[in-house]
């Protein structure tokens, strides 16, 4: 009888791994550090916010009102807005510690993988939704007559959909590649 057996996968030098995996983890902690303080410091910094909104927002150079309450509630929007993007950042500081541990091929980090596919599916869906809320939040205390509502989709959300469904798609193989892996271990 013969019996097929996959060879196990090139091992990896696990030095370079283990580097490789603290860095991006902790990179991708910091990066969420870093966008949780940013949303109180451009809804707090009136230049920040000027520029922000000449040069980013869908606004440009149409009239709108800042106020304590215009900026608390962007803030608060801002943050909805971050939430997918922060949840896929912690997704891949967690993957990224697996791997600095030598946990490379379990089903948990396929599990991983595929939610921070849905986190940027997430992200891209409610994008425009975000975008919209806060132009009605900016121009919402302006005279009469100059409330803006702008929704639109931009190409990068495009992409992030497509990002995520590759990811999504990635996992589910990377899912079966690890049974099949395991199941051939247990062979051997």
């Amino acid at each position: 009888m013969s019996v097929i057996a996959f060879p196990y996968p090139a091992p990896v030098a696990p030095n370079r791994l283990r580097r490789i995996g603290r860095i991006v983890a902790v990179g991708a902690l910091v990066c969420v550090a870093g966008a949780v303080l940013a949303v109180p410091l451009l809804w707090s910094s009136d230049e920040m916010l000027w520029h922000w909104i000449a040069t980013q927002s869908p606004l440009g150079a149409r009239p709108f009102t800042l106020n304590p309450g215009t900026r608390f509630v962007g803030a608060l929007i801002s943050m909805i807005g971050l939430a997918p993007v922060i949840y896929a950042l912690l997704q891949l500081s967690m993957l990224f510690s697996r791997f600095a541990r030598g946990e490379v091929f379990v089903t948990e980090n396929a599990w991983r993988i595929r939610r921070m596919g849905l986190a940027l599916i997430v992200n891209a869906l409610i994008s425009p939704l975000v975008q919209m809320l806060t132009t009605i939040n900016l121009t919402r205390a302006n005279v009469p007559g100059q409330l803006v509502v702008m929704f639109g989709i931009e190409q990068s959300q495009v992409l992030s959909v497509l990002s995520g469904l590759a990811l999504v798609a990635f996992a589910t193989v990377m899912a079966d590649a690890v049974r099949v892996w395991h199941e051939n271990s247990e062979i051997i």
